[in-house]
């Protein structure tokens, strides 16, 4: 009889003991996964931090370039306008300031540093957002658009300049040397005589609008990522809650 009651009390101590251990790997199971989870919260909210950061610089950066030009087209426009004997009355100063709005390409040079690491490593499997994946994506695409535009900017840039040596040019400001920079104290200021020559000069003016009328497109690609941009924006506060 005592050996009986001794076999249950072991059988009963060694269930007690086996329904310890699975309780325990159990709860360490549970423990990890809400750790696991824990991580992925708080590298998904890095991302989103690391990626609203770029992609507010990169809005900040695109107006810029936007308005850049459309003040520059403005200013040509403004001058092309003028008879030509108020041109010619203008300063120096005044003269060359003009002659720097002709053709003055800036590119919009995109971060993308985070979106691509975002997309093309394991952070995006972080995040788990198909809305936000499928934007980052169209700002790329809409980067990739805006090439050829830039392209056409310098093409046109070089072929204005080329026209320009043929006719005396370049002009401009003259500038002391800076460490590493190139010296341009060959430039020469502009006359408001030459810059109204310039404006009767068909072939000058023509190069000039075929600059504006690619830089006018670039503005076009312009407004449509800063629309882009800003939805990825949308997307990200959306997602930090």
């Amino acid at each position: 009889m005592s050996e009986k009651k001794s076999a249950d009390r072991t059988f009963r101590s060694l269930a007690l003991e086996g329904g310890v251990i699975v309780v325990s790997i159990l709860l360490a199971f549970g423990l990890d996964a809400l750790w696991d989870a824990s991580k992925r919260d708080r590298e998904a909210q890095l991302a989103l931090v690391s990626l609203q950061d770029e992609f507010e610089a990169n809005l900040e950066a695109c107006v810029q370039v936007h308005d850049h030009h459309l003040d520059k087209a403005a200013h040509f426009a403004r001058v092309f306008a003028m008879p030509l004997d108020e041109v010619a009355k203008m300063s120096d100063e005044d003269a060359t300031d003009a002659y720097y709005a002709f053709c003055s390409p800036r590119s919009f040079d995109a971060l993308l540093g985070t979106t691509n690491s975002v997309i093309n490593t394991g952070t995006f499997s972080i995040l788990q957002d198909a809305d936000l994946r499928r934007e980052l994506d169209i700002f790329l695409n809409l980067m990739e658009d805006t090439h050829e535009d830039i392209q056409n900017m310098l093409h046109f840039m070089r072929v204005l300049g080329e026209y320009e040596v043929t006719i005396g040019g370049p002009w401009g400001k003259s500038s002391p040397p800076a460490p590493r920079t190139p010296d341009t104290s060959y430039f020469r200021m502009l006359s408001g005589d030459k810059l109204a020559a310039l404006l009767r000069d068909p072939q000058y003016t023509g190069r000039v609008q075929l600059y504006h009328g690619c830089a006018g497109w670039y503005c076009s690609e312009l407004d449509r990522l800063a629309e882009q941009i800003r939805k990825v924006l949308q997307l990200i506060t959306a997602l930090r809650g």
